[in-house]
């Protein structure tokens, strides 16, 4: 039986009943149930025939042990762990260790996900790198940021431990068989994990590129699998009603396409779970942003998101929300229990401005500010959705991953589109590749300075 309790949905902020005209009935969500009813059997059809593995990326025992067989053996050696990637190689493992916490005999996990030289010089001065392992993740080993760093850091290592011992302090996490990076782990002997095939970044926190550093920060994996596992029972069935991630992606479909709300917004109240709205924006968008659909036409799809904070953003961005445009769907985030709390104290009881705050903690006034937003929003005929979660554990972010991931999929057959390609992040890849002189992207070269000779100089002030 699963350890963590299950997550809730809570949809009514989409319906007439709760805010008015402006939202949706129960018809028109019954009327798209065949549809999404038949994207669900095509996911299925698609797993079964093996083109969609992230779906079992919780069930792979084996991988799981393993994983939890390495990071014993780092935990036993080492005090720090440097992980070198970028986008999904990265915000999973930030997102688990920022909502949990490093566990009982964790490592210090450092994650570089960026090549801000400031930051990089900040955290290697930071660190013994004798007491220190270096896990860098790239599937081809040729990722520009990722390659860049660990360039620097392996310098570094071999500087201070010589080019024998240095090899043992690394674990390259990429391609089971071919590519830079398996290369060079052959060459130097580094151990390796494989980045399982057909799993693209975003979809990748559940297998050994996150639950590597997950595990060496204490963090039990074997748990958060768990949470993917049970969510992956509930996101099977073919009735929407029944599919929290079915339901969710057509409410948020029919919000977007027929109601104008291009924006969703996701906004938990928890500090740890800010870093969860980092992760999903990368996969909310890298996945449903596209501009051709599957027959090849123009589509220029997607829904924009937008990480917020409550209580915190209460203060800054409820405004446009409950007064500005409507364009925007609200997806809170409600933790029942929060892993510690404190009472406020009994002071200043003759001052009403404060002291009906008395005898409260903070984490029921954190929930009752949550309850009060979600109702003001209401009031104002705006969208939202309420996911609540008993408490922030493993499990729980297993349960979140799985759901986002299936939602994101079911929105993708809605849209018409391939949510598993990037094509417009690799524009801007090539142009980096011929700024800094790679071979093969010497044509490039006269494209970026065409378009950077049409800037004006009028037009730059300063």
């Amino acid at each position: 039986m699963p350890t963590t309790p299950p997550i809730s949905l809570d949809v009514n902020g989409f319906f007439d009943h709760l805010i008015g005209p402006r939202g949706l009935s129960r018809a028109e969500v019954d009327a798209e149930a065949a549809r999404v009813g038949a994207i669900i059997d095509r996911l299925e059809g698609r797993r079964v025939a093996g083109e969609l593995p992230f779906y079992e990326l919780p069930h792979d025992l084996e991988s799981i042990a393993a994983v939890n067989e390495l990071a014993d053996d780092l935990k036993g050696r080492f005090d720090t762990l440097l992980v070198l990637g970028i986008g999904g190689s990265a915000l999973g493992t930030k997102t688990v260790i920022d909502a949990v916490g490093r566990g009982p005999g964790g490592m210090r996990v450092e994650v570089l996900d960026n090549v801000d030289p400031t930051t990089i010089a900040s955290v290697l001065s930071s660190v013994d790198l004798a007491r220190t392992a270096v896990n860098v993740i790239s599937k081809s080993g040729q990722t520009a940021e990722t390659m860049s760093q660990f360039l620097i850091v392996r310098d570094r290592l071999r500087g201070e431990l010589g080019a024998d011992a240095y090899g043992a302090h690394v674990i390259a996490t990429t391609d089971p068989e071919s590519g830079t990076l398996r290369s060079l782990a052959d060459d130097e002997g580094f151990r390796t994990l494989s980045v399982p095939p057909r799993v693209g970044g975003r979809f990748s926190v559940l297998s050994p590129v996150g639950l590597l550093p997950i595990a060496a920060a204490g963090i039990n994996i074997d748990e958060l699998c768990e949470g993917a596992r049970s969510m992956d029972a509930r996101t099977r069935s073919r009735d929407v009603w029944a599919n929290p991630a079915a339901l969710h992606a057509l409410l948020l479909h029919l919000a977007a396409t027929e109601g104008g709300r291009n924006i969703h917004v996701l906004m938990p109240y928890s500090d740890g779970l800010l870093r969860f709205g980092e992760w999903y924006g990368q996969l909310w968008a890298e996945s449903l942003g596209k501009r051709f659909d599957l027959d090849g036409g123009l589509a220029e799809v997607g829904q924009s998101p937008v990480r917020a904070l409550g209580a915190t953003d209460q203060h800054s961005q409820v405004q446009l929300y409950i007064e500005g445009p409507h364009d925007k769907v609200i997806t809170f985030i409600r933790v029942a229990r929060h892993h510690a709390d404190l009472t406020i104290p009994p002071s200043y009881q003759d001052i009403d401005g404060i002291s009906y705050l008395c005898g409260h903690t903070l984490g029921e006034l954190l929930n009752m500010e949550q309850r009060a937003t979600e109702l003001a929003l209401a009031a104002a005929g705006r969208m939202t959705s309420l996911i609540e979660i008993q408490r922030v554990d493993a499990g729980t972010m297993g349960q979140l991953f799985h759901l986002f991931e299936v939602q994101t999929l079911v929105a993708g057959g809605l849209l018409g589109i391939d949510p598993l390609d990037q094509p417009g992040v690799e524009a801007g890849k090539r142009l980096t590749y011929a700024m800094a002189g790679r071979a093969g992207y010497e044509e490039l070269v006269g494209e970026v300075e065409e378009q950077l000779a049409k800037k004006r100089e009028d037009l730059v002030l300063g």
